[in-house]
């Protein structure tokens, strides 16, 4: 299995993560507050990152990399309705640095590929 493929399969893998977090009742983020701002900021750098390292045509890595952002602000708000904790804006905001953190770092690790050609 190549390395994109392996990514591929790790940036599914945290997508189910993330869906079975959002939609599950578990506890309040609050009770748990450090491994959740860690879980959010993790999640979604992965999620952000990997479009970047592993798809080739840059406009569409781009795009999914982007399109994390609204997704990760559409399950928030539905973990809110689902588990009855209601919307966390601290949490949003943890979604969205993780999405920075990952797009920086898949742009990095993708300059860096193309410079070692």
């Amino acid at each position: 299995m190549s390395t994109k493929n392996k990514l591929k399969t790790a940036w599914l893998a945290a997508f189910i993560l993330l869906l079975t977090a959002s939609f599950s009742p578990g506890t309040d983020s609050s009770r748990v507050f450090g491994l959740d701002i860690v879980f959010h900021l993790g999640i979604y750098a992965i999620l952000a990152a990997v479009p970047l390292i592993a798809l080739k045509k840059r406009l569409t890595a781009f795009l999914v990399a982007l399109a994390i952002a609204p997704l990760g602000l559409l399950f928030e708000t539905m973990h809110g309705s689902t588990t009855g904790y209601g919307f966390k804006m601290m949490d949003a905001f943890y979604n969205n640095l993780g999405i920075t953190v990952g797009m920086i770092t898949g742009i990095m690790v993708r300059l860096k590929h193309h410079y070692e050609k």
